[in-house]
């Protein structure tokens, strides 16, 4: 049985698709079409790639079906000078207005990491929001009591992560651990997955760089994320379901100040490897 399906008018017999498959599944049949190689049914991953790379439209996937596969449009597509400014333009958000982001336009936002990248497109992430401040205020607790446990059993750790500095602003009533935040996007997945971790810093990612265009900002939750990986409490607190982990936590809401410069960075660091000279370099002319 051939997965992919073909149509005779459109298909050029051009061989693009056999190409970009990633596993090479495909080989050209005694009519020049496409077709599976025998016995690799069961090897598809379903990316799509055979769909989307032919320009006639003329292959089909029930994993990756054409009709889900939207059209490449130009007028969409960005010239190198507004990618680098768009990507420069993203910032860290840690100050964010009291005002909860409508249900409608989170959904819009998560809508936009099921289309990033997986290992061997495996997928598999599903999220969590938690909004509401009692919420919120109990996952911070659970984070100062796994820090305050980490002060007493691990102390060069806690050094290293200013913990006994972020308790005592807790106390103080400054929340610098979710910063604020009306609502947390928690991506967790089953933990024998191995692509996850990858797959999630890719997925919130492609979270982080859509959010700006609806006006919403982002930051990783580094301290509640470290802490669902070492401190059961959270969790268990969030009901993740047995058998998943949670892989990453970012804090989302609308930022209280706008910001209206580029960010500058380290200079670039790279070099071109020169086998021949058993040393790196410099770049080619």
């Amino acid at each position: 049985m051939n997965r992919i399906r073909v149509d005779d008018t459109k298909c050029a017999r051009d061989g693009i698709c056999i190409e970009v498959c990633p596993l090479g599944l495909l080989l050209p049949g005694p009519d020049g079409k496409p077709r599976m190689r025998p016995a690799s049914e069961g090897l598809c991953i379903g990316c799509g790639h055979c769909v989307a790379v032919c320009p006639k439209g003329a292959l089909d996937n029930p994993k990756n079906p054409l009709s889900q596969n939207a059209e490449v449009l130009p007028q969409f597509m960005l010239n190198p000078e507004q990618a680098a400014f768009f990507l420069r333009s993203r910032r860290s958000i840690r100050r964010y207005k009291d005002e909860p982001i409508p249900a409608a336009a989170m959904l819009r936002l998560l809508e936009v990491a099921r289309f990033a990248p997986s290992g061997h497109n495996s997928q598999g992430l599903s999220y969590l929001v938690v909004e509401g401040r009692e919420n919120l205020a109990a996952v911070c607790k659970i984070v100062v009591e796994w820090m305050r446990e980490v002060v007493r059993l691990a102390p060069e750790m806690a050094r290293l992560y200013h913990m006994s500095a972020l308790i005592r602003a807790y106390e103080a009533g400054e929340d610098r651990i979710l910063r604020g935040a009306p609502h947390l996007i928690v991506a967790h997945a089953p933990s024998n997955l191995a692509a996850a971790p990858v797959s999630t810093v890719l997925s919130l990612e492609y979270i982080e760089l859509y959010a700006p265009a609806l006006e919403i900002g982002t930051c990783w939750a580094g301290y509640a994320q470290i802490c669902a990986r070492q401190f059961p409490a959270l969790p268990r607190f969030l009901k993740i379901p047995q058998g998943n982990s949670i892989t990453g936590i970012l804090m989302a809401g609308y930022p209280k100040y706008k910001y209206h410069r580029l960010p500058t960075r380290d200079p670039l660091d790279v070099k071109w490897f020169d086998a021949a000279e058993g040393k790196e370099g410099e770049a080619p002319p």
